[in-house]
């Protein structure tokens, strides 16, 4: 692993890590919600599959300047800044669960530079039209949204559930993910709740570019059996992304399925030339 930051045009500070084989095909990979740089498949898995996987915090996360008020669309600036520095002129993006809106968004706005996108496990807009949005959602995370829709404040409840979870060990991790989980995690609350908050306002909130724009090649993967980001999300995306087929695997939001993630990270970081 190397690690690195960048400074955005603005001036903001951005803290990455490149993943894997430094020869490999490049692929930016976009963390959950909450989450962070260390963020990544254990072992040898990006080598044995060529990858150069890059991950960074997203703002108020870890060390990267928090960013109040950020929506998914600006996730396109913060990985052209950052491809900039690597010297990346061409790359994938993919992104699993609170990572897949800024996913989508880097492959909009950066149409000459991404060459394909993958979402694992990501949600359908807030807004989305002709959506059950909480159809098949389990009770509890479907008042996650809608605390966020109350705001900040109503926020900090969740968040300490949160960190209690991983005080008990992450329960439900696959084993073999745990400790990379936790490591992850407790970097996303260098900052405290800034960036699970910032992330939460922004998946309400209009993303800021439009799905059609999304002109790469992109894969959605849901799980069978996920109930955080229900199945439907997915096929909703599927239906209005100019480009996109759905990959259906066992397992809930949590996994576990590293094999069809890496296979997914492949097909995205290979799609260069």
């Amino acid at each position: 692993m190397a690690g690195q930051t960048v400074s955005a045009p603005d001036g903001r500070k951005l803290e990455v890590c490149v993943w894997g084989d430094p020869e490999g095909a490049p692929v930016f990979w976009l963390h959950g919600t909450p989450g962070s740089r260390f963020l990544r498949h254990p072992g040898d898995s990006y080598l044995d599959h060529r990858l150069r996987v890059v991950t960074y915090d997203r703002p108020g996360y870890g060390l990267s300047t928090r960013v109040p008020g950020r929506r998914a669309a600006d996730v396109a600036d913060d990985v052209r800044a950052i491809a900039d520095a690597l010297d990346l002129d061409l790359f994938g993006v993919a992104g699993v669960s609170g990572g897949g809106p800024g996913a989508l968004a880097a492959t909009a706005l950066l149409p000459d530079r991404v060459m394909r996108c993958g979402v694992v496990a990501g949600p359908a807009p807030f807004s989305a039209d002709g959506l059950d949005f909480a159809a098949g959602m389990a009770e509890d995370e479907w008042r996650e949204w809608q605390l966020a829709v109350d705001g900040a404040a109503a926020l900090e409840p969740r968040w300490r559930d949160f960190r209690a979870w991983l005080e008990v060990g992450v329960p439900g991790v696959p084993a073999d993910y745990r400790s990379i989980v936790l490591e992850a995690s407790y970097e996303a609350g260098r900052q405290g709740s800034a960036g699970y908050i910032d992330d939460s306002l922004s998946m309400v909130d209009e993303w800021g570019f439009a799905l059609e724009d999304v002109r790469a090649s992109t894969q959605v993967m849901v799980a069978r059996d996920d109930t955080t980001v229900p199945v439907a999300h997915g096929e909703w995306l599927v239906r209005r992304l100019p480009a996109a087929e759905l990959i259906k695997v066992d397992g809930g939001h949590l996994g576990p399925r590293h094999e069809p993630e890496l296979r997914l990270l492949g097909w995205v970081g290979h799609g260069t030339p």
